[in-house]
């Protein structure tokens, strides 16, 4: 039998499933190089994904210290304010002083003598003029506990969070408190409380405001010392905003722009620290507020920005 048709179905053959044999080696070859590829793009990412973690986790690091870091700056910069705030209280109860020994002085002195006065009255049966000394020494007796109050309420640590303030009452302490250095210098102060019948409510410390008055009060007696003429005038202009303005007739801001900076005074070497402007500002700025200074015609004026008290801000 003639084997050549056979040989040449079965060279066929052969040819056939060589090929395939070879087309599906290839794609295996294939498989196998992508997935060596890949094994080696995942070992690559997963070493840059670990390092890149690493440099993550340091650089969190940093800034976890750096945060407490500034936590801890922040603690002793509000310390340091507080002290300064503090200071500032000393350096104006340093000022105001003299006059205040004086104005408790002079209560006490005539507590004693309408005491006398009564007692002699009273042995001499006459008990109505005893009654009219009983009721002098009852009222210079109010005199000097609203004195004290007002000097303890300026002095304390107010440490309160801010809240509703009348601003009539707040401005009528720091009056009252600088009252006897103003006469003793012959300064002439125009305010008048009886103009606002009702308070006029603030955003703000009580303590606090009142440091801020009284330190423009004291600014602008010591501004016009050497003058013959003293005058300073407070009043309030309601607006979108209150405005406490406090003008005196001085000579003026020397440098407005530089007025509200820490240690900048016009003064001479030991009669200031300047710091009582850029305490004010501080506490001006702590309450939502704003203070500027600006000259006149007549001297010098610091207006206070104040927001009203709202219910509002209490929610």
């Amino acid at each position: 039998m003639d084997v050549a048709p056979a040989r040449r179905l079965a060279w066929l053959q052969t040819m056939a499933v060589t090929v395939l044999c070879l087309f599906f080696g290839s794609l295996l070859f294939l498989a196998t190089e992508r997935r060596r590829t890949l094994s080696l793009a995942n070992v690559r990412l997963e070493e840059r994904v670990a390092a890149r973690t690493q440099d993550l986790e340091q650089a969190n690091g940093a800034l976890r210290r750096e945060v407490a870091e500034r936590e801890e700056a922040e603690a002793a910069l509000r310390r340091a304010q507080a002290e300064l705030v503090e200071a500032g209280k000393l350096s104006a109860l340093g000022q105001m002083s003299a006059g205040i020994s004086h104005e408790l002085n002079q209560p006490l002195m005539a507590i004693g003598q309408f005491a006398e006065n009564g007692a002699a009255f009273m042995d001499k049966g006459h008990p109505d003029k005893a009654r009219a000394n009983l009721d002098r020494i009852a009222g210079l007796a109010a005199r000097a506990a609203r004195i004290i109050k007002n000097l303890r309420a300026f002095a304390r640590n107010e440490a309160e969070p801010m809240g509703k303030v009348d601003v009539v009452a707040v401005l009528t302490s720091a009056v009252e408190l600088t009252e006897a250095r103003l006469l003793g210098e012959g300064v002439v102060l125009a305010w008048q409380p009886s103009d606002w019948p009702g308070p006029v409510w603030v955003n703000g410390g009580e303590v606090r405001l009142g440091q801020v008055f009284v330190n423009l009060i004291n600014n602008a007696a010591d501004a016009m010392a050497g003058q013959a003429d003293k005058a300073i005038w407070i009043s309030l202009v309601l607006g979108e905003r209150l405005e406490v303005r406090v003008q005196d007739s001085g000579p003026g801001i020397a440098d407005p722009e530089k007025v509200f900076e820490p240690f900048y005074s016009t003064k001479q070497v030991g009669e200031g620290m300047g710091l009582g402007l850029s305490i004010s500002y501080g506490l001006i700025e702590s309450f939502g507020g704003r203070i500027r200074g600006a000259n006149t015609d007549t001297g010098a004026l610091f207006s206070v920005e104040l927001d009203y008290w709202q219910e509002e801000m209490a929610a």
